[in-house]
């Protein structure tokens, strides 16, 4: 059945749970192993390179995988493939609890980020589908939200299941919720696909914000993720908090992040994507500069400010490149537009975490006396630890703020909803890209 220009389908709203739900997977997916990463690394007996190849294998396997599978979905069907993605990602994540070596984890990493580039470019496009255009902001309003916090919350969960179960836990709870996902998606989704051949990714990028899009996502999670691996080894190794105590700590920036999403979300509705798009990145690059106050005994008050400003940036920068990218595109490419949004938040994270660490462990053996421990010091077992922290912290401003320099760059009315050419005639202004906001 093919509901890619039809309207609104039936079951919206079961459509958009199990979207959400596998989205939240995810989301707590990525964000969890920056707290139950150091206890993996600890129990596997990994070095400090295998610790980040621990965390790199789940993103670099989605983000190679995902263009292909938004072909896929687009052609075979949004529905099926999607299905398939959750399955396998349920799967995987039942494996990633029983690996006991570093190969075996990043093997079974590798293979859990396969999955779940199956799942996420079908999401977004079974949404679009189910909704219509008629109510497709509301629809990507309430995704992005629950994206935000499954984003957000994922700390916070992780550290409450490793202190209580150990981390092959993170991973175990999983496996119900994606038995869920099936159910639902098996009883009250209906299948789509795009009517007739889809257009390749090259056509996509010439669509008007949309390149800029991806990369403003990139960028900013170049940062995210880049400073979460490095803060959590800040706080647990450093420090010497528990699982529980980390997540406690990044309380203040994960609820920003989760109050600053929707605001972003009105924020493109009411003035379109590039004043929130620019406001959220100088915000996020201020909030970042606030973390040189991190020391070896900083206390937690002293660091709520910037982490309060860094996640209410994170949660409308991000809300607003993705409306660029997503709302931008033709339907009938609308799981290679989610294809390639993933891609960007894969990817920025991967090159984030592997640049930011090499800063990190850069800065960290000039510290060192000739020949000392750079490996342990640059796991945050030592003073020296901080002046490498703090270089990265510097790196990942530096480069937030190129990102809200770029962000003046969209223009106008690029979150509008582009003309689809298999669908309803469009009016001059949307195809030329200004049909949005003004």
């Amino acid at each position: 059945m093919d509901n890619s220009r039809s309207g609104p389908t039936r079951h919206p709203w079961s459509t958009l749970t199990a979207v959400c739900l596998a989205g939240m997977l995810v989301g707590l997916d990525g964000t969890a192993l920056t707290v139950a990463g150091p206890e993996m690394g600890r129990s596997a007996g990994a070095s400090f390179g295998e610790l980040q190849w621990i965390a790199n294998a789940y993103l670099v396997a989605l983000a190679l995988a995902l263009v292909p599978a938004g072909r896929l979905a687009d052609r075979a069907g949004r529905r099926k493939v999607f299905l398939a993605g959750v399955g396998g990602f349920g799967l995987a994540s039942a494996l990633v609890a029983t690996g006991t070596t570093s190969e075996l984890l990043i093997a079974f990493r590798g293979l859990q980020g396969l999955c779940a580039a199956l799942l996420q470019p079908a999401a977004l496009a079974l949404v679009r589908s189910a909704f219509g255009r008629a109510r497709l902001e509301l629809a990507l309003g309430i995704w992005g939200a629950t994206s935000a916090a499954a984003i957000a919350a994922g700390p916070i969960i992780a550290g409450a299941v490793v202190h209580a179960f150990g981390w092959p836990a993170v991973f175990l709870m999983n496996v119900p919720v994606a038995l869920v996902v099936v159910v639902v998606t098996g009883y009250r989704v209906t299948e789509s696909r795009a009517p007739g051949p889809p257009g390749r990714p090259a056509e996509l990028l010439r669509t008007p914000g949309v390149a800029i899009g991806a990369a403003l996502t990139a960028v900013a999670f170049f940062a995210l993720f880049g400073l979460l691996f490095c803060l959590t080894l800040y706080l647990q190794n450093l420090r010497g908090l528990d699982p529980v105590h980390t997540g406690e700590w990044l309380l203040p920036v994960t609820c920003s992040v989760v109050l600053g999403a929707p605001l972003g979300g009105a924020l493109v509705a009411r003035f379109g994507p590039r004043g929130p798009a620019a406001g959220g990145f100088a915000l996020l690059a201020a909030g970042i500069t606030g973390l040189l106050v991190l020391g070896t005994d900083t206390a937690w008050a002293a660091t709520v400010p910037a982490t309060v400003v860094t996640g209410l940036g994170t949660g409308v920068a991000l809300i607003a490149a993705t409306q660029v990218i997503v709302a931008g595109a033709p339907e009938s490419m609308s799981a290679q537009a989610s294809a390639l949004q993933q891609v960007a938040t894969q990817l920025g994270g991967a090159v984030g975490i592997a640049v930011l660490s090499a800063v990190l462990s850069w800065r960290v053996a000039a510290e060192l006396p000739r020949g000392g421990p750079v490996d342990e010091a640059a796991q945050g077992r030592g003073p020296a630890f901080v002046p490498g922290l703090h270089a990265a912290v510097l790196v990942a401003a530096a480069v937030i703020a190129l990102g809200a320099v770029l962000a003046l760059r969209i223009r106008p009315g690029s979150a509008g909803m582009a003309a689809d050419p298999a669908g309803p005639p469009a009016t001059p202004s949307q195809v030329d890209g200004e049909g949005g906001h003004q």
